[in-house]
């Protein structure tokens, strides 16, 4: 029994240049596993054959004798939102529920990681570049630069292709954790909410993920916490419900962006006042008495 579980699992991906969905099929597998995986890059159907698992390549899609394809005549497998599964995602869609031990934390997985990767693996535009030339980068893109360059030919692409892995499982297993003490926390951010009585400012105890919980409830302007790194109290402005990612409910006043320190006190009269972002959607005190004093300074 000891000698089977040491034997390695046998996996067929593409050879040529990988991309991020069949490297994040092989390190799904691999954290579902728990086992040591040997990976073959090939299109020779007569390897295929011999493997335990097949992705990317292969030219069907049955996950009962375990080969994950996509790129079959007729492929039209998509989520209720329309984007197309990939590799990654068929892989996720059958081992992330193991991973993670939970429904909802495959599902946030999913939507963060996976759905952005299938879209690309697709041709499926999620995003436009607000200014030319200018495009974010993601982790697909970091994924993909494990790819040996023209002038790494002689370069063994199979070691870029696990580096590229290590990484997906590095990332997978951090988001995970994150989603984990994430939907953990929304319990406590609620019941905190549900006891505020001025429902505008929100203190936390300590530095919970409150941002997608908060920003559903209408009231909520500010919201007070600690800051772990230094013992200072943050203020933070609560964002729009169906704003973008830098759109706010509320802003702190323009007579406070970018000022610091004795200059951000004196225009405040807050004794401890430390600063105010140039974007004016965090502030700062060195007590949790100072910050409530600045939301509601912000109020007025």
């Amino acid at each position: 029994m000891l000698s089977l579980l040491r034997k390695k699992i046998k996996v067929a991906v593409h050879s040529g240049k990988f991309h991020p969905d069949d490297v994040c099929a092989v390190a799904i597998l691999s954290l579902c596993l728990k086992r040591p995986i040997q990976v073959f890059r090939t299109r020779d159907p007569k390897v295929w054959a011999d493997m335990d698992y097949v992705f990317d390549v292969g030219g069907e899609y049955d996950p009962k004798v375990n080969i994950f394809d996509h790129h079959q005549e007729g492929w039209n497998m998509k989520r209720e939102n329309g984007i197309t599964y990939s590799s990654a995602g068929l892989a996720w869609k059958h081992f992330g529920e193991q991973i993670t031990g939970s429904h909802d934390i495959a599902q946030k997985i999913d939507e963060k990681i996976i759905q952005p990767i299938d879209a690309e693996d697709n041709g499926i535009e999620l995003h436009k570049n607000n200014f030319e030339d200018v495009s974010a980068y993601t982790f697909g893109d970091y994924l993909f630069a494990f790819n040996p360059t023209w002038m790494e030919e002689k370069e063994d692409s199979l070691k870029g292709f696990m580096t590229a892995v290590h990484e997906a499982k590095k990332m997978f297993e951090r988001e995970i954790k994150r989603a984990k003490d994430n939907i953990t926390a929304i319990d406590f951010v609620k019941d905190i909410y549900e006891k505020t009585e001025d429902k505008r400012i929100i203190i936390l105890d300590t530095d919970y993920s409150w941002r997608k919980t908060l920003m559903n409830y209408p009231e909520p302007l500010f919201v007070i916490s600690p800051r772990p790194d230094n013992g200072t109290w943050a203020v933070a402005t609560v964002d729009k419900l169906h704003g973008s990612k830098f759109e706010r409910k509320m802003l702190f006043p323009e007579s406070w962006a970018g000022k610091r320190d004795d200059e951000f006190a004196k225009i405040t009269g807050v004794a401890d006042a430390t600063f105010c972002h140039n974007g004016r959607f965090i502030a700062g005190a060195r007590s949790k008495e100072g910050a409530i004093a600045l939301a509601k300074l912000a109020l007025k």
